[in-house]
């Protein structure tokens, strides 16, 4: 016999809290972020700009490069803990 309740969705209520992130996202989560964002984003301005569609991933993998390199060299990841906690 179980005595664990389950919500409507059909999880318990111990298990909502391992769904949940527990802190904000770093700047190298932005950065996975804004990545495919960013190339999005040429790629509609291509479409209303009329330019081509090599200027466009052109223009895209610079911008991710840019970011790239910023996470990597300017801003690098350390080995310490994340910031707020654990």
């Amino acid at each position: 016999m179980s005595t664990r309740t389950n919500g409507p969705d059909g999880f318990g209520g111990q298990y909502v809290d391992q769904l949940l992130p527990r802190q904000s996202p770093t700047r190298h989560d932005l950065v996975l972020a804004v990545i495919p964002a960013v190339f999005v984003l040429t790629l509609v301005a291509a479409v209303v700009l009329d330019l081509s569609l090599q200027v466009a991933v052109a223009g895209g993998a610079l911008a991710g490069a840019v970011a790239v390199i910023d996470a990597l060299f300017v801003h690098p990841p350390t080995r310490g803990r994340r910031r707020g906690g654990t």
